[in-house]
Order: C-alpha cells, then sequence, then structure tokens
C-alpha cells in the first residue's frame, strides 16, 4: 500500500465519524439552470443537514468538469486539471455529497459521462458550470443531525469536506469521512466497528494512491478519484468480504476502470466521503 506525506499536521484521529437520522429522497432537478441552484431548491424545502445523491442517464446542455493531476508545487500532494467540458452529452452516473460551505449549500461529486458523438470520460463534475437539458429524477439518502461541512483542512491543506455531529445521534445511519493514509477497505470497517454495527451499505466519493483491483487491473496513478457503484463495510468475517466495487480514473483522463478494489492495498489519497446505512449481516 502506497503512502504519501502532505505538508500540514498528522491528526491522530483517521476518520470524522457521525451517526444520525436518514430516510431515503427522491426529488427533481430543474433543467435550464445551474445543476448546484437545481439541487439547493430540490433540498431545499426537506430541512435536511445533508445529503447523498444520485445522478443517473441524465441528458445534458452542457457539462464542465475536472480530471486529477499532479500537483504544481510542494503544498499539497495532487491538483486538478484546466476545466474540461461539452456542450451536449448525457451524465451516465454522477454521485454527490450535498452538505454545506459558509452556511449555503455546497456539494462534491464524481461521475462518468458521454458528450455526444464521443467518448466516456471521469472526473469531478462542476455543478455551477453544468446544466442539464430537462428536468430530472436524483435519489439519495437525506441525514438531518450530521453535516459535511466544507472548511479548511490542516493536513492536506485543502479545503475538505469535514463531518460534523449537528443534532442527535440515530441508529441507522452515518456520516463518514476517512483521512489519508489509510486502507479504503479497512477504514469503512472501522467505521462501522466505531459505530457498534455488524455491517453498511456505503455510497461515496473519493480518492486513492494508485488503484488495485481484485481481477489484476492497476490505475498507475498517485491521483485518482472514484465513485462508489457497490459496497458494504462490516466488522464480521471482514477479510472474507469483497473490496469496495468503483469507477475511476487518474490523470490520464482516458482511462476509466471498474471493478472491485482489493482490500489491503489502497490508500486513501486525500479524502473519502461517504454515507452509511445500517445492515443486517
Amino acid at each position: 500500500m502506497q503512502r504519501v506525506t502532505h505538508p500540514g499536521p498528522v491528526r491522530p484521529s483517521r476518520m470524522d465519524l457521525a451517526a444520525c437520522e436518514g430516510r431515503a429522497i427522491e426529488v427533481t432537478l430543474a433543467a435550464g439552470i445551474p445543476l448546484e441552484d437545481a439541487i439547493a431548491e430540490a433540498l431545499a424545502p426537506l430541512a435536511l443537514d445533508s445529503a447523498w445523491l444520485e445522478i443517473k442517464n441524465a441528458e445534458v446542455k452542457n457539462l464542465n468538469y475536472v480530471i486529477p493531476a499532479f500537483a504544481p508545487d510542494d503544498a499539497h500532494v495532487a491538483w486538478y486539471s484546466d476545466t474540461l467540458g461539452f456542450a451536449k452529452g448525457r451524465i451516465d452516473h454522477v454521485g454527490m455529497i450535498v452538505g454545506r460551505h459558509d452556511g449555503a449549500f455546497f456539494l462534491h461529486g464524481h461521475g462518468r459521462w458521454t458528450p455526444e458523438g464521443g467518448p466516456a470520460a471521469m472526473g469531478h463534475i462542476l455543478a455551477g458550470q453544468t446544466q442539464l437539458s430537462e428536468p430530472v429524477k436524483a435519489r439519495g439518502i437525506g441525514l438531518v443531525g450530521a453535516r459535511f461541512d466544507r472548511r479548511g483542512d490542516e493536513e492536506t491543506n485543502f479545503d475538505l469536506f469535514h463531518v460534523d455531529q449537528v443534532g442527535s445521534a440515530g441508529p441507522d445511519y452515518a456520516a463518514l469521512r476517512l483521512l489519508p493514509n489509510q486502507d479504503f477497505a479497512q477504514g469503512l470497517d472501522d467505521a462501522c466497528a466505531a459505530l457498534g454495527w455488524a455491517a453498511a451499505r456505503v455510497h461515496g466519493i473519493g480518492s486513492v494512491n494508485t488503484a488495485r483491483f481484485e481481477d489484476g487491473q492497476v490505475l498507475d496513478s498517485l491521483p485518482t478519484e472514484f465513485l462508489i457503484t457497490d459496497a458494504i463495510a462490516g466488522t464480521t468475517g471482514s477479510h472474507e468480504k469483497s473490496g469496495p466495487e468503483v469507477v475511476i480514473v487518474g490523470i490520464d483522463g482516458t482511462k476509466i476502470l471498474s471493478g472491485r478494489l482489493s482490500r489491503g492495498e489502497n490508500a486513501v489519497l486525500v479524502t473519502v466521503e461517504a454515507v452509511l446505512s445500517r445492515r443486517d449481516v
């Protein structure tokens, strides 16, 4: 497992975790306005502290994004590309953590999309520079009592979502941030253990330092961005479980891999942000 040295001090605790109330949500996102505004408008009446949202098979009027890149200096271990985009196409699958920044709605999303007449691409969606071409249903999980709040992070020197307990803890949902240089799959299991849960379904996004898959695939890229497509974490028989299933991209931008990441071989690079829902083994 490859590790990196970030510019700031290393915090002893390697996760932010807050148990909370949660419920399944479905909202309609308006077309013809910035996607981040459409999401804010759709979620405002629901009185949520945070949310996980997914959009699938949605036509877009335009979409802008960035992909991972090497850092230009020693202030960060990784950075992002110049803005990329296209005028018309389709979101294949995007997942977003919705939280707050300076009190306003803010979202962080990774996904895969296909420009009209072009090959599929993947990266970090710039929701303020993206518009749907027609209204779309988004589905996910709404959280009350835990908040993803974007602010400065000393260790990585990035502005990142932190997880704050802002209300009563609930029995079946939790918000999670994993800090760098721990195995991604093990970190999810550790979160379940901290909650006293046997198992949880995991929804989220993040980055690992190079990606190694159970089937032998390797994405040899220091910075990456992934979207979880299927993952179960737990405290029982963890060594026997499959790793998290992801779709992931690196600095190449054209090489998009998918599959289950090998347990014990994929260190968190900058962050993993996830929503956990409790389940029976």
